[in-house]
């Protein structure tokens, strides 16, 4: 079912835009090229002159170029500014009480060059993906999708009862014995997606915080990497430090 935009303060040409602008800086590759302008317009069910004034933003913003006859390639992102954060692991392998995940998907698939890159593994390796929707007190907070090498996560594809409330990462490291030791997590802000806008509960184009996690096993290599898109007014962040200075 399509997702109306039409509501959204925002102007159309611009929403489209923060939408595929936060879908490349998730899922692009440099070099890419991105769908047709018709087929961008079906998409968002937009007039292909918004889809051109959304996709000529980018283009000024340099994370696109316009190749005529040829189509539209994504040329990628500068490096991002990245905050170091620690003692996570503890709080991201526990759901709060009160807390469920309903699975939407589980399946294998071939690792894109990106996940390959996060997982430290060859291209088109087989993994693991499940996609859930954690709810908190019966309203969804949180769309996450973990991935995770076949070699690993393989028997996860039977699990249904233990992926019901308990986290990817617990289940790898208290029910199959993969010791987990350290995770690294990166936070942006960033707009919900017709891919999961839906299940989340929200607009599409409606601010969400976008959460990337890498577990590392004992011997210093990925196990797992999750992406989760959370309300934002279901959810906070708190972090404690002792470093004030």
């Amino acid at each position: 079912m399509m997702t109306s935009h039409s509501a959204h303060p925002m102007p159309k040409y611009y929403l489209i835009r923060s939408i595929l602008h936060a879908r490349l800086q998730r899922e692009g590759i440099p070099g890419a090229r991105l769908p047709a302008e018709v087929e961008l317009g079906r998409e968002f069910g937009a007039s292909r002159i918004t889809v051109q004034k959304a996709l000529s933003l980018l283009e000024k913003e340099g994370l696109i170029r316009r190749e005529q006859g040829r189509g539209t390639f994504y040329i990628g992102e500068p490096p991002a500014v990245e905050a170091k954060m620690s003692g996570l692991l503890d709080s991201v392998m526990k759901f709060r009480e009160g807390a469920h995940a309903r699975v939407v998907a589980k399946k294998l698939i071939a690792a894109t060059p990106r996940l390959a890159s996060r997982l430290q593994i060859p291209i088109d390796t087989p993994i693991v993906s499940i996609d859930r929707v954690a709810v908190v007190d019966d309203h969804p907070a949180l769309y996450t999708t973990a991935f995770i090498p076949q070699s690993v996560g393989g028997p996860l594809l039977d699990e249904d009862a233990e992926l019901s409330h308990r986290t990817v990462a617990s289940i790898l490291q208290d029910k199959y014995g993969i010791e987990l030791t350290s995770v690294q997590q990166t936070i942006a802000a960033t707009l919900a997606d017709p891919a999961f806008a839906a299940p989340l509960g929200v607009e599409v184009g409606e601010p969400v915080l976008e959460v990337e996690r890498v577990y590392f096993g004992a011997d210093g290599q990925p196990v797992n990497f999750s992406i989760s898109f959370y309300r934002t007014d279901r959810y906070r962040f708190e972090i404690a430090t002792k470093e004030w200075r």
